[in-house]
């Protein structure tokens, strides 16, 4: 049987009241939703059909519409049946409306004790996913939720080693050579570097521009510096959150970093970008 994700594992004792599950296999999030589930209602290793776990369904096939959440507020004031919680579980393949994200947003800005929402997304690379279902997201909504990222396979242990940052980023190892080899390992220190968030402002601002100028160094064939540069940013985010006891700062920080993502997603420039995560990490 599948295991629970290890960064969900120490959720279980203080749960949160709503999640942000994030993979690229949709029948693996609905695994890990339903096992965190089980394990929040009865501490138990299962994944079964219980009436105090709900998987949101629609009869559109592609999106969940503001009458489907409607049904969630009415279904949510009814206490849970038989365990401590009544869990709502948001399906991948299906989107929220903005109108369906605007009725949950009032819910999850005043949560109650017995109440778990959790909203999954798929997409490898999590802000330029074929099909990410993260950018029909609301910020606000995203905002609200304890963001996870989690891998089907655990794949990434997101210690900075070189093989598991070339993988990460997807990068064809036919075209890496050793000039190559020794600017990604220099990447790979700049991380480390600014995965320390009590750095000060400064420092931080001269390690990001560090860090664009030694991927648009980077000599391989076909690469598209920017999609390297966000990937690079999102290795950074799943490493803070895959530390066993990472505090509110170190979340926020990442909150942070995922804003940075967008942004550049959004097509601002990157020293625009870094400049806004600069100003708002100044205030951490």
């Amino acid at each position: 049987m599948t295991e629970l994700n290890k960064i969900l594992k120490n959720e279980i004792e203080n749960p949160f009241h709503s999640y942000l599950l994030i993979s690229s296999s949709s029948k693996f999030l609905i695994e890990q939703s339903k096992l965190f589930s089980s394990y929040l209602l009865f501490n138990e290793k299962q994944i079964i059909s219980h009436p105090d776990i709900r998987i949101v369904t629609s009869e559109n096939q592609n999106t969940l519409g503001v009458n489907d959440i409607r049904q969630v507020i009415n279904d949510e004031s009814i206490y849970p049946i038989e365990g401590k919680y009544k869990i709502f579980i948001f399906p991948p393949d299906r989107s929220l409306t903005e109108e369906a994200s605007n009725a949950l947003l009032k819910t999850l800005e005043e949560p109650s004790e017995s109440n778990i929402f959790i909203i999954t997304s798929n997409g490898r690379h999590w802000s330029h996913a074929r099909d990410d279902s993260v950018k029909s997201i609301l910020p606000t909504l995203k905002s609200r939720c304890r963001t996870i990222y989690i891998d089907d396979e655990f794949i990434y242990d997101y210690n900075f080693e070189l093989d598991e940052i070339i993988n990460f980023l997807d990068i064809d190892v036919e075209y890496i050579l050793n000039g190559t080899k020794e600017r990604l390992e220099s990447i790979s220190s700049t991380l480390q570097e600014l995965k320390t968030i009590n750095n000060g402002t400064n420092e931080r601002l001269i390690n990001f521009i560090e860090l664009e100028k030694k991927i648009d160094d980077l000599d391989i064939e076909n690469i598209n510096t920017m999609k390297i540069f966000q990937s690079t940013i999102e290795y950074l985010v799943n490493n803070i959150l895959s530390m066993p006891n990472f505090s509110k700062l170190e979340f926020r920080y990442s909150e942070l970093l995922t804003n940075l993502i967008e942004d550049l997603s959004n097509g601002i420039r990157p020293r625009i970008a870094i400049n806004n995560l600069i100003v708002e990490s100044s205030k951490l």
